[in-house]
Protein backbone atom coordinates (compact mmCIF):
# COMPACT_ATOMS: atom_id res chain seq x y z
CA UNK A 1 0.00 0.00 0.00
CA UNK A 2 1.51 3.32 -1.02
CA UNK A 3 2.12 5.82 1.70
CA UNK A 4 1.21 9.45 1.39
CA UNK A 5 4.18 11.76 0.82
CA UNK A 6 3.97 13.37 4.22
CA UNK A 7 3.83 10.05 6.15
CA UNK A 8 7.43 10.40 7.38
CA UNK A 9 6.73 14.01 8.39
CA UNK A 10 3.69 12.97 10.48
CA UNK A 11 5.57 10.11 12.15
CA UNK A 12 8.64 12.26 12.87
CA UNK A 13 6.60 14.98 14.65
CA UNK A 14 3.94 12.75 16.19
CA UNK A 15 1.03 14.10 14.19
CA UNK A 16 -1.95 11.81 13.82
CA UNK A 17 -4.70 12.25 11.24
CA UNK A 18 -7.90 13.88 12.50
CA UNK A 19 -10.81 11.63 13.23
CA UNK A 20 -13.90 12.40 11.10
CA UNK A 21 -15.93 13.31 14.23
CA UNK A 22 -13.43 15.98 15.29
CA UNK A 23 -13.41 17.51 11.81
CA UNK A 24 -17.22 17.63 11.69
CA UNK A 25 -17.35 19.17 15.17
CA UNK A 26 -14.83 21.84 14.19
CA UNK A 27 -16.82 22.75 11.04
CA UNK A 28 -20.07 22.93 13.06
CA UNK A 29 -18.43 25.25 15.61
CA UNK A 30 -17.10 27.48 12.83
CA UNK A 31 -20.60 27.66 11.26
CA UNK A 32 -22.17 28.67 14.59
CA UNK A 33 -19.55 31.36 15.16
CA UNK A 34 -19.99 32.72 11.63
CA UNK A 35 -23.80 32.83 11.92
CA UNK A 36 -23.49 34.66 15.26
CA UNK A 37 -21.18 37.30 13.75
CA UNK A 38 -23.49 37.75 10.75
CA UNK A 39 -26.54 37.94 13.05
CA UNK A 40 -24.94 40.62 15.24
CA UNK A 41 -23.90 42.76 12.25
CA UNK A 42 -27.37 42.40 10.72
CA UNK A 43 -28.93 43.62 13.97
CA UNK A 44 -26.62 46.65 14.26
CA UNK A 45 -26.86 47.70 10.59
CA UNK A 46 -29.68 50.16 10.07
CA UNK A 47 -31.80 49.98 6.96
CA UNK A 48 -31.39 52.83 4.46
CA UNK A 49 -33.42 55.89 5.31
CA UNK A 50 -33.00 55.49 9.07
CA UNK A 51 -29.41 56.70 9.44
CA UNK A 52 -29.11 60.30 10.53
CA UNK A 53 -26.73 62.71 8.88
CA UNK A 54 -25.88 66.37 9.38
CA UNK A 55 -26.15 68.76 6.45
CA UNK A 56 -25.28 72.45 6.14
CA UNK A 57 -27.97 74.61 4.57
CA UNK A 58 -27.01 78.09 3.44
CA UNK A 59 -29.41 80.97 4.19
CA UNK A 60 -29.08 84.75 4.03
CA UNK A 61 -27.08 86.14 6.96
CA UNK A 62 -28.49 89.00 9.08
CA UNK A 63 -27.02 91.62 6.70
CA UNK A 64 -28.70 89.92 3.69
CA UNK A 65 -25.45 90.32 1.74
CA UNK A 66 -23.89 86.92 2.42
CA UNK A 67 -24.78 83.31 3.22
CA UNK A 68 -24.48 81.61 6.57
CA UNK A 69 -24.62 77.87 7.27
CA UNK A 70 -27.28 76.29 9.43
CA UNK A 71 -26.74 72.69 10.55
CA UNK A 72 -29.66 70.25 10.30
CA UNK A 73 -30.09 66.61 11.19
CA UNK A 74 -31.94 64.60 8.54
CA UNK A 75 -32.53 60.95 7.79
CA UNK A 76 -30.16 59.84 5.04
CA UNK A 77 -32.15 59.09 1.86
CA UNK A 78 -31.38 55.96 -0.13
CA UNK A 79 -30.07 57.72 -3.26
CA UNK A 80 -28.08 60.87 -4.05
CA UNK A 81 -31.01 62.16 -6.13
CA UNK A 82 -33.35 61.83 -3.14
CA UNK A 83 -30.80 63.63 -0.95
CA UNK A 84 -30.56 66.50 -3.46
CA UNK A 85 -34.35 66.87 -3.55
CA UNK A 86 -34.47 66.84 0.25
CA UNK A 87 -31.82 69.57 0.51
CA UNK A 88 -33.80 71.83 -1.86
CA UNK A 89 -37.03 71.15 0.08
CA UNK A 90 -35.29 71.97 3.36
CA UNK A 91 -34.17 75.29 1.86
CA UNK A 92 -37.78 76.13 0.96
CA UNK A 93 -38.88 75.57 4.57
CA UNK A 94 -36.61 78.44 5.56
CA UNK A 95 -34.08 78.85 8.36
CA UNK A 96 -34.68 77.71 11.93
CA UNK A 97 -31.95 79.90 13.42
CA UNK A 98 -32.78 83.39 14.64
CA UNK A 99 -31.50 86.16 12.39
CA UNK A 100 -31.05 84.11 9.22
CA UNK A 101 -33.21 84.99 6.23
CA UNK A 102 -35.11 82.93 3.71
CA UNK A 103 -33.49 82.65 0.27
CA UNK A 104 -36.20 80.66 -1.54
CA UNK A 105 -39.98 81.15 -1.56
CA UNK A 106 -41.99 78.87 0.70
CA UNK A 107 -43.83 75.96 -0.83
CA UNK A 108 -43.12 73.42 -3.50
CA UNK A 109 -40.90 74.99 -6.15
CA UNK A 110 -39.10 71.88 -7.44
CA UNK A 111 -40.38 70.08 -10.53
CA UNK A 112 -37.44 67.78 -11.29
CA UNK A 113 -34.01 67.03 -9.90
CA UNK A 114 -31.40 64.70 -11.36
CA UNK A 115 -27.62 64.22 -11.44
CA UNK A 116 -25.81 63.35 -14.67
CA UNK A 117 -22.62 61.35 -15.14
CA UNK A 118 -20.50 64.51 -15.17
CA UNK A 119 -21.54 65.27 -11.56
CA UNK A 120 -23.81 68.12 -12.60
CA UNK A 121 -27.16 68.43 -10.83
CA UNK A 122 -30.07 69.67 -12.93
CA UNK A 123 -32.79 71.50 -11.06
CA UNK A 124 -36.05 72.28 -12.82
CA UNK A 125 -38.22 74.82 -11.02
CA UNK A 126 -41.87 75.57 -11.54
CA UNK A 127 -43.15 79.12 -12.07
CA UNK A 128 -43.64 79.62 -8.32
CA UNK A 129 -39.91 79.91 -7.84
CA UNK A 130 -39.55 82.77 -10.29
CA UNK A 131 -42.86 84.51 -9.58
CA UNK A 132 -42.54 84.63 -5.78
CA UNK A 133 -38.86 85.48 -5.74
CA UNK A 134 -38.34 89.17 -4.85
CA UNK A 135 -35.70 89.79 -7.51
CA UNK A 136 -32.70 92.10 -7.46
CA UNK A 137 -29.07 91.20 -7.96
CA UNK A 138 -28.23 90.40 -4.34
CA UNK A 139 -31.43 88.39 -3.72
CA UNK A 140 -30.84 86.45 -6.95
CA UNK A 141 -27.26 85.63 -6.02
CA UNK A 142 -28.19 84.54 -2.50
CA UNK A 143 -31.05 82.37 -3.76
CA UNK A 144 -29.02 80.61 -6.42
CA UNK A 145 -25.88 80.14 -4.36
CA UNK A 146 -27.81 78.99 -1.31
CA UNK A 147 -28.94 76.08 -3.50
CA UNK A 148 -25.59 75.53 -5.22
CA UNK A 149 -23.54 75.71 -2.02
CA UNK A 150 -25.99 73.54 -0.08
CA UNK A 151 -25.82 70.83 -2.77
CA UNK A 152 -22.14 70.95 -3.75
CA UNK A 153 -20.74 71.30 -0.22
CA UNK A 154 -22.92 68.47 1.18
CA UNK A 155 -22.74 65.98 -1.68
CA UNK A 156 -19.60 64.48 -3.22
CA UNK A 157 -21.74 63.39 -6.19
CA UNK A 158 -22.26 67.01 -7.30
CA UNK A 159 -19.67 69.50 -8.60
CA UNK A 160 -21.97 72.01 -10.32
CA UNK A 161 -25.67 72.90 -10.64
CA UNK A 162 -27.54 73.72 -13.85
CA UNK A 163 -30.84 75.56 -13.36
CA UNK A 164 -33.83 74.96 -15.63
CA UNK A 165 -37.27 76.56 -15.84
CA UNK A 166 -40.16 74.33 -16.93
CA UNK A 167 -37.71 71.93 -18.57
CA UNK A 168 -35.97 74.63 -20.60
CA UNK A 169 -32.86 76.71 -20.12
CA UNK A 170 -33.96 79.70 -18.03
CA UNK A 171 -33.42 83.31 -18.89
CA UNK A 172 -31.07 85.18 -16.57
CA UNK A 173 -33.05 85.82 -13.38
CA UNK A 174 -34.32 89.40 -13.43
CA UNK A 175 -31.68 90.08 -16.09
CA UNK A 176 -28.83 89.89 -13.53
CA UNK A 177 -27.20 86.46 -13.74
CA UNK A 178 -26.38 84.23 -16.68
CA UNK A 179 -27.81 80.79 -15.96
CA UNK A 180 -26.97 79.20 -19.32
CA UNK A 181 -24.03 77.38 -17.74
CA UNK A 182 -23.75 75.25 -14.57
CA UNK A 183 -22.77 77.12 -11.40
CA UNK A 184 -20.08 75.88 -9.02
CA UNK A 185 -19.99 76.58 -5.28
CA UNK A 186 -19.14 80.14 -4.28
CA UNK A 187 -17.50 80.05 -0.86
CA UNK A 188 -16.73 83.77 -1.03
CA UNK A 189 -20.42 84.41 -0.27
CA UNK A 190 -20.26 82.42 2.98
CA UNK A 191 -19.71 84.25 6.28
Amino acid sequence: MPRCPDHNFRRRFGIRPLAPGILIGFLALAAVCLSTVVGVSAQTARPAGTQEMTISLYFADPTRFALQAEQRQILRPETPTALGKLIVRELTTGPQSQGLGRTLPAGEVLRTFFIDGDRTAYIDFNNTMWQKHPGGLQADMLALYSIVNSLVLNMAEIEAVQFLNLGREPLPTAGHLDLRYPLKANILLIR
